[in-house]
């Protein structure tokens, strides 16, 4: 069968969505000089029909050239949702936690936890909610007054809050491990892939949209004035999907000190804009917010650990090192070159993943085993 990837197939697809209309007119039109009108009703909606088809050829291979550049789906059964099941457990070394195991009481009023949320300053109205879930402990009379630790998760670049729990089923996978026993009781802050429509600034302070001190200051301060979690690095601990895996990647080792650990779900290591931001940033601005650059100069703090998730299928994360993908002038994935220069270091463990596009079929199955690897360090 042919690969979805192939660029012949978008080729092919793209002159058949030109030509067929052109050559399907002309015929029509030479056949039906000098018929009766019937006729010629009768061949203009056959017609009709055929340049309707045509469109819808358009469409195809308008997906396959989007699906070509980001890798979204990498096979016909993955389109089709006809992907093996594979192993999502075991693929790191995780050492036995050491979880706060509370049981939930009949009385508990919550015993699937509490989604609820804050409404944070400094965005603009559609990113400024954010989500917080609290675990069913959190309303144990014996918890009253515990410190939980606190995963803050960070959707993709179109992800509000409320989004990228529907992008990202993060709750379900956490509710079961903190109920099995599997990590500690903890709360989750769910951040916006971006702070400003239309300004993809990839967690970063860029010409007044200060969308780090957002995440660093706004948001951790009242978080920690409105719900009862920890204000220590031990608590803290940052992660995403994509664009959010990025930030989450870039957090930890530039703010060591603030971060207990993090994982990323398809990340990038050095950030990539578009639209209007990529006229503001600055090659400094670019090394300042990159891991793949820490790394390379082994500049990481001995105390970073950061999972890393990705598929060597998934042209947006995984890329390739010899034939590197370009967009809007730069570099877009860099995850095989970051694994190059990190594997081996003990700051960094990877799973990756021989199939799979960039998209949340792919890794989402492999959440739980994220969450245990963060529990060896407190969550």
């Amino acid at each position: 069968m042919i690969d979805i990837l192939s660029p012949g197939l978008e080729l092919t697809v793209a002159i058949l969505a030109v030509a067929a209309p052109l050559i399907i007119g002309i015929v029509v039109a030479l056949r039906s000089w000098g018929r009766s009108v019937p006729r010629r009703i009768g061949r203009g909606a056959a017609a009709l029909v055929v340049v309707l088809l045509c469109q819808a050829l358009g469409l195809v291979a308008v997906f396959l050239h989007v699906n070509n550049t980001y890798a979204f789906y990498t096979s016909w059964d993955e389109l089709f949702g006809r992907t093996a099941t594979v192993s999502t457990q075991d693929l790191v070394t995780v050492t036995s936690p050491s979880a706060s195991v509370v049981p939930v009481s009949p009385h508990n009023p919550n015993p699937g936890g509490l989604l609820t949320g804050v409404d944070v300053a400094g965005t603009d109205p559609a990113y400024s909610h954010v989500p917080v879930w609290l675990p069913p402990q959190y309303f144990e009379k014996s918890e009253a007054h515990t410190q939980f630790p606190v995963l803050y998760w960070i959707g993709g670049v179109n992800d509000t809050g409320d989004h990228a729990l529907q992008s990202i089923p993060l709750i379900d996978p956490a509710l079961s491990l903190v109920k099995s026993g599997e990590v500690t009781p903890f709360i989750v802050v769910v951040l916006p892939g971006k702070i400003r429509s239309g300004q993809d600034t990839e967690c970063m302070d860029i010409a007044g949209t200060n969308h780090q001190t957002w995440v660093m200051k706004t948001v951790r301060e009242q978080v920690e004035r409105h719900y009862r979690v920890g204000s220590t690095r031990e608590s803290r601990f940052v992660a995403g999907w994509s664009t959010g895996g990025y930030c989450a990647a870039n957090l930890t080792s530039k703010y060591p000190l603030d971060f207990n650990a993090g994982f990323a779900l398809a990340g990038y290591y050095h950030p990539t804009f578009e639209g209007p931001a990529l006229s503001k940033v600055t090659p400094q601005l670019i090394a300042d917010n990159s891991p793949l650059a820490r790394v390379k100069a082994g500049n990481v703090d001995s105390r970073v650990r950061f999972l890393s998730v990705m598929s060597k299928r998934d042209r947006s994360t995984w890329g390739d090192v010899d034939n590197p993908l370009m967009l809007n002038g730069q570099v877009w994935s860099d995850g095989q070159d970051f694994w190059n220069h990190a594997h081996a270091l003990k700051q960094y463990e990877f799973i990756v993943l021989d199939q799979g596009g960039h998209g949340t079929g792919t890794y989402v199955p492999y959440l739980g085993q994220c969450l245990r690897w963060l529990g060896q360090f407190g969550l």
